[in-house]
């Protein structure tokens, strides 16, 4: 291995870890907001009381859970079956398939939790089983189902409108300019399909001829848009 490779094995080290961090964090933060805003709002319905620290630290914690769960199942090719499909396919998948997978990694680690304190595998599943109640798991469920589904939903217009797009949309465009540049947009790929139509290749390929220097206007505009 020469310096040069030994020199850039930190640097992607530490690129690898910011990607796995900027990926990490939306998820985290958004359940972590969602969580927390569920119990807040159950506290003051039913238990009269604004802050509990055990309610906090519970749902901060499962949604850094969930946030790991999305960094996994994320990587499985199995979460893009209906990849090009109508939306609501991939996101009523992708929505259902995270829910299985966070309610079966919640288990395990109730599981866990508890063969520390009981000390075997089948004590530990007789005390989570005692303590199971379906009115309290159907609405930890269902919470899921919801949360889950406005993050996938929010993802896939993301990722169908171009990265980082929507964010634009919401914090610093003006929806009507927002609406032009996306109409000009159309405009000029549909321009440029017929360009390759009805132009041979290398008129196409040549800035001399007006084919050309068509082409690579829309090109450069296209460019220009996407910075």
């Amino acid at each position: 291995m020469n310096t040069a490779a030994i020199a850039s094995l930190p640097r992607r080290f530490f690129h690898g870890w910011v990607a796995l961090f900027r990926h990490l964090l939306p998820p985290t933060l958004y359940f972590f907001v969602a969580f927390n805003l569920i119990v807040f709002t159950t506290n003051l319905l039913a238990h009269n009381y604004w802050f509990n620290l055990g309610s906090f630290i519970l749902a901060s914690t499962t949604a850094l859970i969930v946030g790991k769960v999305v960094l996994v199942v994320d990587k499985v090719r199995i979460i893009d079956k209906f990849r090009g499909a109508p939306l609501i396919q991939p996101i009523l998948y992708k929505t259902i398939f995270y829910c299985l997978v966070v309610t079966i990694v919640r288990f395990l680690e109730k599981i866990v939790g508890a063969a520390f304190d009981a000390g075997s595998l089948d004590q530990a599943a007789q005390m989570v089983l005692v303590d199971f109640t379906w009115h309290r798991f159907v609405a930890v469920q269902v919470w899921f189902f919801v949360c889950f589904l406005l993050y996938v939903t929010a993802s896939e217009l993301n990722a169908l409108v171009g990265d980082g797009q929507l964010r634009r949309l919401f914090f610093h465009h003006r929806s009507s300019e927002y609406s032009l540049t996306r109409r000009q947009h159309i405009r000029a790929l549909m321009e440029i399909s017929r360009l390759a139509r009805d132009t041979p290749h290398d008129r196409l390929l040549d800035p001399a001829t007006p084919q050309g220097n068509r082409l690579a206007e829309l090109i450069d505009r296209l460019r220009r848009r996407n910075t």
